[in-house]
């Protein structure tokens, strides 16, 4: 009897046993496994904390260059921190100043962008000045020319004579309309139009431009339920700026920016400018004022990025 009792003692044992070191290996992997899972959360953080430090730096860069201090500002105690560089360049109106992401020898795929336009407290007395408001008419009036005129791919320049009308869905497009007028009568959202036009323009319907970019030598006309998020038009002639039109950015006429149904009807989203050559309009709504950079003032900027 004793030795039946051993033996089924013994059976138990060896089922138990197995199982056991089963148990033990399986938490010696996890514990294995969970040590190499913080050495790699370990070096992750290591690598974000030293990307986040060169995002820093080009800001600070930035910041310094727009406050019109010396590079070499935190390069002596206590910070003893080197900058990177900054270098200017231009999108549309606005000054676009950029810094790499780079600390001493160390850089990093990318920079940080940021647009900047002159502050209404130093640039809206100055437009009283005809000689400086034929400046920024004329910066303008040749950047926004060779922008749409000289487009990069995947956009092409279609060059088209006689009256156009666009009506529907159309893609992306870049359009010189010679000797004639162009009419856009479109419903819905749309990306990136850029248009050259010897006569009139009419932009009418209910449409959601992303960028809409157009130099018109006759009068322009924004008419109807028409939003603009970058708006950049420009009249050799007069512009009309209808009742339900929003957008944000720059339109410059030679003549006249008429509000038809006064300012209250048109929504200009910061930043915002608009200009005659002849007649600087004082109804514009200081709070969305920002002058393109063309003339010389104290540069605010407004819109961060990382490329």
């Amino acid at each position: 009897m004793i030795s039946v009792e051993w033996r089924s003692l013994r059976q138990k044992t060896g089922a138990v046993l197995p199982m056991v070191l089963g148990v033990l290996l399986t938490v010696t992997m996890l514990l294995s496994s969970l040590l190499q899972t913080q050495g790699c959360v370990r070096r992750v953080a290591l690598q974000r904390a030293r990307t986040q430090q060169l995002i820093y730096d080009a800001e600070s860069a930035l910041i310094v260059h727009l406050e019109g201090l010396p590079r070499d500002f935190f390069a002596g105690a206590p910070w003893n921190k080197s900058l990177p560089n900054v270098s200017r360049d231009r999108l549309g109106p606005w000054a676009d100043f950029s810094a790499p992401l780079q600390s001493g020898e160390e850089t990093s795929a990318g920079s940080i962008h940021v647009l900047a336009g002159i502050a209404c407290d130093s640039g809206c007395n100055m437009l009283k000045s005809q000689k400086l408001r034929r400046k920024i008419y004329e910066g303008f009036r040749l950047q926004l020319n060779r922008e749409i005129t000289m487009v990069k791919p995947p956009l092409v320049l279609e060059i088209k004579s006689g009256n156009r009308r666009l009506f529907g869905r159309i893609p992306s497009k870049a359009l010189w309309v010679q000797d004639g007028d162009l009419s856009l009568d479109l419903n819905g959202k749309f990306p990136s139009y850029r248009f050259v036009v010897d006569g009139s323009v009419e932009v009418r319907g209910r449409a959601d431009f992303d960028t809409l970019r157009v130099y018109a030598r006759g009068p322009l006309l924004l008419r109807g339920q028409v939003k603009v998020r970058h708006l950049e038009a420009f009249s050799e002639d007069r512009v009309e700026l209808s009742r339900g039109v929003e957008f944000s950015g720059v339109v410059v006429a030679r003549h006249e920016v008429a509000f038809p149904h006064g300012t209250d009807h048109v929504v200009l989203r910061y930043p915002s400018f608009v200009m005659s050559l002849d007649a600087f309009g004082a109804e514009l709504p200081l709070d969305s004022v920002l002058v393109p950079d063309y003339v010389d003032g104290s540069l605010k900027p407004f819109l961060w990025s990382i490329e």
